[in-house]
């Protein structure tokens, strides 16, 4: 029984540590397809300032 509150407390404290280290919305900008700026903390899109393509 002790293991299993082990486990859930090491799994809280790493979710707790990648929020903290913005790691879900660098995620998130990365499966859009865009880039991270760790400094900005802003996501880069270049597909939006391409223009379409005919």
């Amino acid at each position: 029984m002790h293991r299993k509150w082990l486990i859930v407390l090491v799994l809280i404290a790493l979710g707790g540590l990648a929020w903290w280290a913005d790691l879900f919305t660098a995620g998130d900008c990365l499966m859009q397809g865009g880039r991270w700026n760790w400094g900005g903390h802003f996501c880069r899109l270049d597909s939006l300032a391409q223009p379409p393509s005919p």
